[in-house]
């Protein structure tokens, strides 16, 4: 039965992990904007906008009566009449045409709320990718170091039966190595998890790891003179922020409309049977009609409505003033954090790295040899897994603050 079992097990996972795999950034890039479900689910604001803006084009609907009348015919002898009266209002004031407007500069409002919403996940994705990339690496620095201080353990107890290294060392060589592993155990799980959000953000799919040895440089192609420029050109929430004026201004023309005289139009058309009362007789007779609607808008009195509408305008405008100092507040912001990044990684040299590197392996080659103590050991392993450590995480910073100055000037949006 256990058998049976483990094989079913194993046949479901098998598809699972079939086509798992590594994953470089551009790829996983692409496929955040082609399968996130959050994404895929934002752009159908684009499709409902659509609709609403077809649905504004529609004109007024005429309307057809038809009324029936009976002057006491049965007992009276006054006759039986049929109206049909066919009426329609008249849009004289231009409402149609601004609720078109309004449609429209919301349709374009949203299609610019959605290229922002998926700005902001390339950064946030970007993000999750570094994220990933920084453990996979401590990764490799912790199981270097656990490795290395598992030999050393290994040999400690065959030196300690054989005299050569005293039992204290032999037992602090153990325990760091145990302590190396829980910390290696602790990275691996958060790999792990890092690797989920990744495969979250894409949609679901399976990954096994990062593919690249380090992260792609994402410098922008601009002088640093022209940033902001750029940035005002093309920064989605910022072209938001402007469509939001214009669909402002089109709702109080909504509002203006409205209050605004419209004229309808009737005809009607009626038949009449003939009277055949002994007192007032009468002969059966066709009648016409036709008739002007004036509303009397005395609604129009309470200003209200009008000038919350106006308001909004000047707000909508104020809104669009403080997005400009936002992205450009942004924009200095992310220079100066791409800047100090730049900096600091610049102070981690090859030479750096290597000599880390070679303390360490002296530092191992001394202990093994009887010529450095133990606690030069793990001082060496330490220095080197820190200067690594700092290294990664500065390489880390800087494409964080790459990306983010992409963000800041919606290079990403032209990719």
């Amino acid at each position: 039965m256990k058998k049976i079992f483990s094989i079913a097990f194993v046949s479901v996972l098998v598809p699972l992990f079939a086509h798992a795999q590594t994953i470089t950034y551009e790829q996983f890039i692409k496929e955040v904007a082609e399968n996130n479900a959050s994404y895929l689910a934002q752009k159908y604001d684009v499709d409902v906008a659509l609709a609403n803006l077809q649905a504004s084009k529609v004109f007024n609907d005429p309307e057809l009566s038809v009324s029936y009348g009976n002057n006491q015919d049965w007992f009276m002898q006054m006759g039986q009449s049929v109206e049909v009266e066919l009426s329609y209002d008249l849009d004289l004031s231009g409402s149609r045409r601004a609720r078109v407007g309004a449609a429209t500069s919301e349709k374009a409002m949203t299609e610019a709320s959605v290229s922002a919403f998926l700005s902001d996940l390339k950064l946030e994705s970007s993000k999750a990718y570094a994220e990933a990339w920084r453990l996979s690496k401590s990764v490799e620095i912790m199981q270097q170091s656990y490795d290395d201080m598992s030999r050393i353990a290994k040999s400690d107890s065959i030196r300690m039966s054989l005299g050569d290294v005293s039992r204290a060392d032999a037992i602090q060589s153990k325990l760091e190595a145990q302590t190396l592993y829980g910390d290696l155990l602790t990275l691996k799980a958060d790999y792990s998890n890092a690797l989920m959000t990744l495969s979250y953000l894409m949609g679901g799919a399976a990954i096994t790891g990062v593919a690249e040895s380090s992260l792609p440089d994402r410098s922008l192609p601009y002088p640093e003179s022209e940033l902001v420029d750029r940035a005002i050109d093309n920064r989605a929430d910022l072209r938001t922020a402007e469509l939001s004026k214009t669909l402002s201004a089109n709702n109080f023309k909504i509002v203006k409309a409205a209050r605004s005289f419209d004229m309808g139009l009737s005809v009607g058309y009626s038949y009449n049977t003939e009277v055949r009362n002994e007192i007032a007789p009468a002969p059966k007779f066709n009648g016409l009609s036709v008739g002007v609607t004036i509303p009397l808008k005395f609604s129009s009195m309470n200003r209200g409505e009008l000038n919350a509408a106006r308001t909004q305008v000047v707000q909508s405008e104020k809104y669009y003033e403080d997005a400009v100092m936002q992205v450009k507040t942004e924009v200095a912001q992310a220079s100066n954090s791409l800047s100090a990044a730049k900096r600091i990684l610049s102070q981690y040299d090859e030479k750096m790295l290597s000599d880390a590197k070679e303390i360490m392996e002296s530092r191992n080659a001394g202990y093994v040899k009887g010529e450095t103590s133990l606690l030069e050991l793990l001082t060496a392993q330490q220095t080197y897994r820190d200067v690594m450590q700092a290294y990664i995480d500065a390489c880390c910073d800087e494409f964080v603050c790459q990306v983010e100055m992409e963000h800041a000037v919606g290079y990403s949006l032209e990719l």
